[in-house]
């Protein structure tokens, strides 16, 4: 018969391992907001130090709060499984998030929660289990309760909790300077905090959320633009999902197209976060129980320069968190493959219309439809034209296999800015003038030749095509097409 022995792992080695899961400071302090919406808080403070001998940071909230018993099993790594049933609401997971995020910045987490009148505290010390080598959480007295940074602002609420960071280690290590770190944090907190909890904070016919850093209040940032009159909301659907457990839930979806940037003042750009988040943040914007998870990616499918202003808002219920793969620190989240069928056809639409509302602006000119060309030459009103550079070429299509969303966001604000910056007027005067040097000497046709052995290599490592076949892509293309003379070349040094 099989034996059964306990096998409890040190205290002191997993307790450091799991200060190391790569929680940011803003996502640490988001996981503790988690909690305070859990316990159904209207009022959550945070409160940065204002004296660098005091280098304490601390949240509190008006929430329920817990008692003694409640308090010390909350303290317990993995309080709850993430298999168990929750409340609707509950934003926790795994039962580690407080305590991981709280340790993962500092060494000494202190947790003090009224209810009932009553007071209550526990202290995870990361110095006492190295030196014990046990899991040992300190039960705070009356006196050492009263001593604490922040106590004040508890004694004055009905209920409530208490989170205080000390002893920040990794910023002293880091940084060498704990105080100032902490004021460039408080700044990211706020930007940060905006964006998490925006529909919270904006309050969308739902409970409203109080969120205060120091003595500044958050208003909640606008990713949608929804009041904005020339946003384009398309329809909302749902998409009925099985759980693990064979229960049918439900997945709502809410596409939007963002107005062109010249109808945006600047408050509506304040209510993005800013013109690089209008440019950069197009795509997926996953909520769970409203507490946005990941936000500004396409999860792999087909983006276009042109898309840039479609956003798809996704609510989905805590009971889906593993088919989507949620993380602990509630940063990352992947499409399940059930689902992202269902949604490619409504994204697709909303990309088509955002695309068609671009291109209002003109159609694109071309000599020939065999040709894949660098730039666009484009027809707008009154027979007047513009260029841009063609995101749809098979070169360009090649980046994009190669680069994620966000630095394809970024590389594409670096192309507005070179398509905007076109010295129009100064070409025209050096062509007028025959100075233009467009002479393709041997070493530019021996510098082709040599970017073209590149491309087709990339293309062979996609696996998209045959050597044959990628050459003769490629010299559809510019500038391949206009030197047919090097293709045989190409075939010789790929042997065929």
């Amino acid at each position: 018969m099989a034996i059964y022995k306990p096998n409890i792992p040190k205290a002191d080695f997993l307790m450091g391992a799991m200060r190391s899961m790569g929680y940011t400071f803003e996502s640490a302090i988001a996981d503790i907001i988690d909690n305070s919406i859990s316990a159904n808080a209207k009022n959550i403070k945070i409160n940065f130090p204002l004296n660098p001998l005091d280098c304490a940071v601390s949240i509190i909230d008006d929430g329920i709060g817990m008692d003694k018993k409640t308090l010390f099993l909350a303290m317990r790594y993995g309080s709850n499984s993430c298999e168990e049933h929750r409340n609707e609401n509950d934003l926790g997971r795994f039962g580690l998030g407080m305590k991981a995020a709280s340790l993962s910045q500092c060494k000494k987490l202190t947790v003090v929660s009224k209810q009932n009148k009553i007071t209550s505290s526990y202290q995870w010390d990361y110095d006492l289990i190295l030196e014990k080598k046990d899991w040992l959480v300190v039960e705070l007295n009356k006196k050492e309760i009263s001593q604490l940074s922040g106590i004040e602002d508890l004694k004055e609420k009905n209920s409530g909790t208490l989170v205080i960071w000390e002893n920040f280690d990794i910023l002293e290590k880091s940084s060498g300077d704990v105080f100032s770190s902490l004021k460039e944090y408080k700044i990211k907190i706020i930007s940060y905090l905006s964006l998490i909890f925006h529909r919270y904070l904006n309050n969308e016919k739902e409970r409203k959320l109080n969120i205060r850093v120091n003595s500044l209040k958050l208003k909640g940032l606008d990713p949608f633009l929804e009041k904005h009159n020339k946003t384009n909301i398309r329809q909302q659907f749902k998409l009925a999902i099985k759980d693990t457990q064979g229960v049918e839930r439900f997945v709502s979806v809410q596409p939007y197209v963002l107005p062109y940037q010249k109808d945006l003042s600047k408050e509506d750009l304040d209510s993005l976060g800013g013109i690089i988040n209008l440019r950069t943040k197009q795509g997926f914007y996953i909520y769970r129980n409203r507490r946005l998870i990941i936000w500004g990616t396409w999860f792999g499918l087909p983006r276009n320069e042109l898309t840039k202003n479609a956003r798809i808002k996704v609510d989905i219920p805590n009971s889906l968190d593993d088919i989507w793969n949620i993380d602990i620190k509630k940063q990352n989240a992947s499409i399940p493959k059930s689902i992202k069928n269902s949604l490619t056809k409504a994204v697709r639409e909303t990309m088509d219309f955002s695309v068609k509302i671009q291109n209002h602006r003109g159609r694109i000119n071309k000599i020939s439809d065999d040709l894949d060309y660098i730039w666009n030459r484009i027809e707008g009103r009154e027979k007047k034209y513009m260029y841009s550079i063609n995101r749809e070429s098979r070169i360009f299509g090649l980046l994009k296999e190669n680069v994620d969303d966000e630095a394809m966001s970024r590389f594409e604000m670096v192309l507005e800015e070179i398509e905007r910056s076109i010295p129009y007027q100064q070409i025209y005067i050096d062509i007028s003038q025959d100075i233009v040097d467009e002479i393709d000497d041997t070493d530019r046709l021996i510098d082709i030749e040599n970017k073209g052995i590149i491309w087709v290599k990339h293309m062979l490592e996609l696996e998209l095509h045959t050597i044959k076949q990628s050459i003769d892509l490629l010299f559809k293309s510019e500038p391949f097409c206009k030197h047919p003379e090097i293709k045989p070349n190409m075939y010789k040094y790929f042997e065929l």
